[in-house]
């Protein structure tokens, strides 16, 4: 009996070794056939870094200082050359209020400046009117080119009362003597250019 007990008790025994045996080698086989079905890992291929170059401003450019006409760099103003006066330009008018501070300080305008341009040996009239009691001094000046101007001046008899044919082109009656005429009316004024060509003109002052 006990023999029995002995005998199933190994043949147990050993159907149990016989089961774990075949189940570690299926578990084996199944760890191998996952792994051969299993596809082999890629490696991970890390791409390159690649910096970009920092963004670069423009420099900023500041606008160039304009300069105030006339004025030069070191604030000094340029010199400018000086340009012949056209008839009607400004050198006749500055003359003529030079010669009337050096000669006729004092007296006022009785006319308008009196403009023209002449050529050497030709003459120009111009009527004027001048009243008794008063004294009056007339005066010329020539432009560029004008070398000797002369001035007459006639009464209403047609009479010369006065004239400055002196060598130079600012003639001036009323200078050598004065000129404070007795008798009132249109007295004719003769402008000639005796020597060269240009722009001239002639005022009346009186006090």
């Amino acid at each position: 009996m006990m023999t029995r007990w002995i005998l199933r008790g190994a043949a147990i025994a050993s159907m149990l070794a016989t089961y774990d045996c075949g189940r570690r080698n299926n578990n084996s086989n199944n760890d191998n056939n996952g792994n051969a079905n299993k596809p082999p890992e890629q490696p991970v291929v890390q791409a390159p870094v690649v910096q970009q170059p920092p963004m670069q401003q423009p420099p900023m450019q500041q606008p160039p200082m304009q300069q105030p006409p006339g004025v030069a760099q070191n604030g000094m103003a340029p010199m400018q050359p000086m340009q012949p006066t056209a008839p009607g330009g400004d050198f006749i008018t500055s003359q003529l209020q030079m010669r009337q501070q050096q000669f006729a300080a004092g007296m006022n305008p009785v006319m308008p400046v009196a403009r023209g341009t002449l050529a050497t040996s030709a003459k120009q009239n111009y009527s004027v009117p001048l009243q008794a009691g008063h004294c009056y001094k007339i005066i010329g000046v020539g432009g560029v080119g004008v070398t000797d101007l002369d001035l007459a001046l006639f009464d209403p008899a047609n009479t010369q009362a006065d004239q400055d044919i002196a060598t130079d082109n600012f003639p001036v009656i009323g200078l050598q003597r004065p000129l404070c005429p007795t008798v009132a009316g249109q007295y004719r004024l003769e402008v000639t250019m005796y020597t060269g060509q240009g722009e001239y003109g002639v005022q009346v002052f009186g006090n």
